[in-house]
């Protein structure tokens, strides 16, 4: 008996010991690069003697559990100086921040971007692509101005909506489905110059992520996708400058720390003088087009829990025709945003953020004397939290609360002659108002090496409010009664859930299985029958006339990395099933028009296609090349006769070559070749004139037409220029060519008549070759 007890004994002791050999601790930290301080992501935290490790998630943060003892961390990532560190883990969680300097030996052979190299197989997000500034500004540009939203439109699945617009089709979505943030305030119309160029200044750009799928729960508002632009918060060391002068713009950003070293500021500007380039654009000859635009940004840290950071942007547009048109338009923006750490697990981040755009038209053209006023507005709280539960667990989770106003039209019209033609008051103002809500939960899990997930839901609702006098029509889109809603009224509320699901098997090292599924609602739109994203567009909410646009997106993709993650591949499908997608009928009046509920019709929509993507990411030669198949189609009673047609944006074959050589340290050449099917058009098949107006005469039919396939092809070569070694200057020239063979693509096909009353058609383009250089420079 006495055996059997010390037997018993022994063995507790034993289990006792090896419990308490097996007791972990904590290590976490900050990641962040040497010489920018800016928190690096997808950074390599590794143990090799227990063939264990974990990377640094979005903000630069790593948190990993040891068991006690001593181990070597060994933290690494592509293009820095690889740290080592022995440490010693006890029950006190350890905390440990890097700085890692980059590898000045392979600075000329790799782009550096603070990205884990095999996130293409190894993170779950698929019909995602994250473009760095490094990237954007070797791709050719038009008139040497590099640009986000023109390099976002050479991704798989993306295409320009017409000749050199800043509007882009996502999966065959429209141009207002699109999701445009800057530092979070959403941007209505991204372009300047006739959407010749984006909004965005390159210089005081961090990075820019586009969603096409699998769109995380904390967005919402738009179908197809999200394009998150974010301006650069880094804490410089000392005052950094960058800018460059070309044959349209100028433009100058500056960085600096504050005297207490616990504030940066950054100050970012651009204008143009655009009589150099206006006989180059042939529709243009004789006006006179300019804009501007500044970018400012204020970060502060009170300690290391708390941080703010306040951003604004203000740009302006201004076009003239020979003193009878004059066109102005622009948005503002800004954001203050309170970053708060409660604990190394649990981070917050409340927002304030406003938004405005707008436009107006004069007209100075016998017998026509009147301005038009429109735009929109934009006031938002939010409140974000991240939740690290442990390596494997994530939630995120937030709500949102906001004001929007819709401004359809303001008239002023002197003359009368359109107040009469539309049917309203010379001095009308159309006006609409809403509040937006939101909640969302996501939540991260990886269920082994191999097996993770991601699922949340989002749960949204709109609120239309009065002043308004609100016109209510019949099944056959005739007005039936009107009802007056005082000022604040809550007049009608939609509520929707959101649901978002991923899932990613990975298969090996090199290669990976993801699908994902998401459903987006959207609540207001652009009430035009345009494609191309023009800038006086009218955005206008839903009503209990309009049902709130809806889609569900299913995707399914392989992705294969090849040669030590230089080259990444992947094969995507999707499929979109749209709900209550809108469309306009023949001739319909949007602008200002307070009847404009009874111009839409509402239908259903589908749209599905495969993308085919290579990208080699190192060495001398980099770039991709990508093939999208595709198709976009609707069914809308009213339109067509009622059959399937072909939306605006179904373009069915996309091919697109990016290609960047580095000949020397010194010289840089890279090249682009785009390919679209031609887009889908309706065309008249006669007119008739009443009072010296002609009107275009349509069968019914709707996009049965298209026109000519669109290529073309830009080159560009960037020489730097000085002493390579001396960092505190750096300066180059850059030489671009837009259309380097002189493609002349449809821009529009106009309609005239002879003299025997036959209908001709003319094409319209707008560029031919369009040289151009410019000058650049960092300090």
């Amino acid at each position: 008996m006495q055996k059997k007890v010390f037997t018993l004994i022994f063995c507790l002791l034993s289990c006792l010991m090896s419990a308490f050999a097996q007791q972990k601790g904590m290590v976490s930290g900050i990641v962040r690069d040497g010489e920018s301080g800016e928190t690096m992501v997808g950074v390599s935290i590794y143990v090799e003697q227990l063939k264990t490790g974990t990377t640094t998630n979005e903000k630069g943060y790593y948190e990993l559990s040891l068991p006690f003892g001593k181990h070597k961390l060994q933290v690494s990532c592509i293009g820095y100086d690889t740290e080592i560190k022995t440490i010693e883990i006890k029950s006190k969680p350890l905390k440990l921040n890097f700085s890692l300097k980059p590898d000045v030996t392979t600075l000329s052979e790799v782009q550096i971007t603070g990205e884990k190299k095999d996130r293409n197989v190894s993170e779950m997000a698929m019909s995602v692509q994250k473009l760095d500034m490094n990237t954007i500004k070797k791709i050719p540009a038009l008139l040497g101005e590099v640009d986000v939203i023109k390099t976002i439109q050479l991704l798989p699945g993306v295409q320009a909506a017409s000749e050199g617009s800043s509007g882009f089709s996502v999966r065959g979505g429209g141009t207002d489905q699109n999701l445009i943030l800057l530092d979070n305030a959403p941007i209505y119309n991204a372009s300047h110059f006739l959407g010749f160029f984006s909004v965005f200044n390159n210089d005081a750009v961090k990075d820019a992520t586009l969603y096409k799928g699998d769109i995380p729960a904390n967005y919402g508002g738009r179908l197809s996708s999200v394009l998150d632009v974010q301006i650069k918060d880094d804490m410089p060391k000392k005052l950094t400058g960058s800018g460059g002068i070309g044959l349209v713009t100028s433009r100058l950003t500056l960085e600096t720390p504050l005297p207490n070293q616990k504030t940066s500021l950054l100050l970012s500007g651009r204008a143009t003088y655009s009589g150099l380039i206006i006989p180059f654009i042939k529709k243009l000859r004789g006006s006179n087009i300019y804009f501007y635009d500044l970018n400012a940004k204020l970060t502060h840290a009170f300690n290391k829990n708390n941080r703010i950071f306040f951003s604004a942007y203000h740009g302006r547009d201004k076009f003239i025709m020979d003193e009878s048109l004059g066109l102005g338009y622009g948005n503002s923006s800004a954001t203050l945003r309170w970053n708060h750490v409660f604990s190394e697990r649990l981070t917050s981040n409340l927002s304030l953020v406003g938004s405005r755009y707008n436009y107006s038209i004069d007209v100075l053209f016998d017998p026509y004397d009147f301005n038009i006023k429109a735009g929109s507005d934009d006031l938002k709280l939010s409140y974000d939290f991240s939740m690290i539960w442990n390596e494997n667990n994530i939630s995120r989770f937030g709500l949102a609360s906001g004001f929007v106003s819709y401004k359809l039209g303001e008239l002023d019209d002197s003359g009368g002659a359109v107040a009469q033609y539309i049917g309203v008051d010379q001095t009308e103002v159309v006006k609409r108002k809403g509040l937006e809500h939101a909640l969302y939960f996501s939540h991260d899990q990886t269920f082994s090496p191999r097996f993770s997930m991601r699922y949340g839901l989002r749960v949204s609702a709109f609120q239309n409010i009065g002043k308004e006098d609100f016109y209510i029509f019949d099944a056959n889109h005739e007005v039936m009664d009107t009802v007056y809603y005082k000022s604040g009224e809550i007049f009608h509320s939609e509520v929707h859930p959101e649901p978002r699901l991923a899932a990613m098997f990975r298969i090996d090292e090199k290669s990976s299985l993801k699908a994902s599924y998401s459903r987006t609602v959207q609540y207001a739109q652009v009430a035009s029958a345009a494609t191309g994203g023009l800038p006086l567009d009218v955005w206008f909410p839903i009503s209990p006339n309009i049902k709130p646009q809806k889609c569900n997106q299913f995707a399914v993709g392989y992705f294969r990395n090849f040669s030590n993650d230089a080259v990444e591949t992947s094969v995507e499908l999707y499929y979109k099933d749209f709900k209550d997608v809108i469309d306009f009928k023949d001739n319909a009046l949007t602008y200002g028009n307070v009847l404009i509920d009874g111009e839409l019709r509402c239908g259903k929509g589908r749209s599905f296609g495969a993308e085919f993507f290579v990208r080699k990411n190192v060495g001398k030669f980099t770039g991709w090349i990508s093939y999208t198949y595709s198709h976009t189609l609707r069914t809308i009673a009213d339109i067509n006769f009622g059959k399937e047609y072909r939306s605006p944006f179904d373009r069915p074959h996309n091919f697109v070559i990016v290609a960047d050589y580095e000949f020397s340290p010194r010289l840089n050449v890279a090249l682009n070749w785009i390919y679209n099917t031609g887009q889908p058009v309706t065309f008249p098949y006669g007119q008739y004139t009443i009072d010296g107006v002609t009107y275009a005469i349509y069968n019914g039919s709707r996009n049965e037409s298209r026109y000519p396939d669109y290529h073309r092809m830009d080159i560009s070569a960037t020489w730097k220029l000085g002493d390579l070694e001396n960092k505190k200057w750096q300066h180059e020239l850059n030489f671009s060519v837009y259309n380097a063979y002189a493609h002349h693509n449809t821009w529009a096909i106009t309609f005239t008549s002879d003299d025997e009353h036959r209908i001709k058609t003319q094409k319209m383009y707008l560029f031919s070759v369009v040289p151009s250089v410019s000058y650049n420079f960092k300090f």
